[in-house]
């Protein structure tokens, strides 16, 4: 028995060296940047990032959780100052500001207590292009602890894919006042069986928008050439993985029933089950919030996943009867086991 238990004891040892040589190999240092083109002058943008008691307007994680609880110290825009929060989906944290350039450059501290302990540097760079266009960095860089260097890779695409929206959204509130983007958690929800017709698409994230609407346009068109009833659009996504730059998905409408399809269409249908459901109401190019929200919420949940499908989109209004991007209500559904 002596022996066995020394074996056991052995193999453990081994194992831990193992996975400690492993760690000791890989990277631990992170560097994420993401940038934008604004039309407006650098003096207008500025403000927004500078200020904390904007955050709450363009912030891509509490557009998620817009009851989180979130504090501003001081005016918000000086050195010294800091931006805290709290809530189930947006863990609990605190951002300082260190450094201020007014018009160039912003240098910060974030500090995580939910859900991993950790700080990193943020850092913000302004650039005026012209009298009425600039262009925003937004960036974090910082080292992960040792046990969880084998995330390090995961911090461009997560850091980067949350900048993005944020970015979007400034954007968006400099050029238009506003941002239409409004996201509602539902919850896990029985979903029904549903036909479509669809084109399949395989693409890189920044390339899906225009592919997408090609792919609707066409769907339409064929829907209407032979006398169908789509009553709301969809794109299903087959392949959907944040690591991987490319993506598989299927644009389309929602019909009464599965058809024979024309060649270069697809006739299928989704069944039924259960989804965590998110509704957004605002502009599709803001959606990404809501499928931020829907994924939050899993891990929250501890829902898994289920892997016939990443999920779907169902496109309640229709842009030709709604003109106003801030009232177009989608509804998002994220399958789950």
């Amino acid at each position: 028995m002596k022996k066995i238990l020394l074996a056991v004891l052995a193999v453990i040892v081994l194992a831990i060296l193992g996975v400690a040589i492993w760690l000791y190999t890989l990277e631990s240092h992170y560097n994420v940047t993401r940038s934008i083109v604004i039309n407006k002058s650098v003096d207008k943008v500025f403000p927004l990032v500078n200020n904390f008691k904007t955050w709450t307007e363009w912030s891509p994680w509490l557009c998620m959780e817009p009851d989180a609880k979130v504090d501003v110290t001081g005016s918000g825009s000086d050195i010294g100052d800091t931006y805290s929060w709290e809530g189930e989906l947006v863990g609990i944290g605190t951002i300082e500001h260190l450094q201020l350039e007014k018009n160039k450059l912003i240098n910060q501290e974030i500090r995580f207590k939910t859900p991993m302990e950790s700080k990193s540097d943020v850092y913000w760079i302004f650039e005026s292009l012209n009298d009425s266009t600039s262009k925003v960095t937004w960036g974090m860089k910082g080292e992960m602890p040792f046990f969880a260097r084998f995330m390090t890779k995961m911090m461009e695409p997560l850091i980067g894919m949350d900048y993005e929206r944020g970015l979007k959204m400034i954007k968006g509130l400099a050029e238009k006042g506003y941002v239409a983007s409004k996201v509602e958690i539902i919850g896990v929800v029985d979903i029904p069986e549903i036909a479509y017709l669809g084109k399949a698409q395989r693409t890189t994230f920044e390339d899906l928008g225009p592919l997408m609407q090609k792919a609707m346009y066409d769907v339409w068109q064929e829907v209407e050439k032979n006398n169908l009833k789509s009553t709301k659009g969809i794109t299903l996504y087959t392949q959907f993985d944040i690591f991987n730059p490319e993506l598989e998905f299927v644009a389309g409408g929602v019909l009464d029933k599965k058809i024979e399809a024309s060649e270069g269409f697809i006739s299928s249908t989704i069944d039924a089950g259960k989804a965590v459901k998110v509704v957004f109401t605002g502009d599709y190019e803001y959606i990404g919030n809501a499928w931020s929200a829907g994924m939050s919420y899993m891990q929250g949940q501890k829902n898994m996943q289920s892997q016939d499908y990443a999920g779907y989109e169902l496109y309640i209004t229709n842009p030709m009867d709604e003109p106003d991007s801030r009232k177009w209500i989608s509804e998002i559904y994220i399958p789950v086991k």
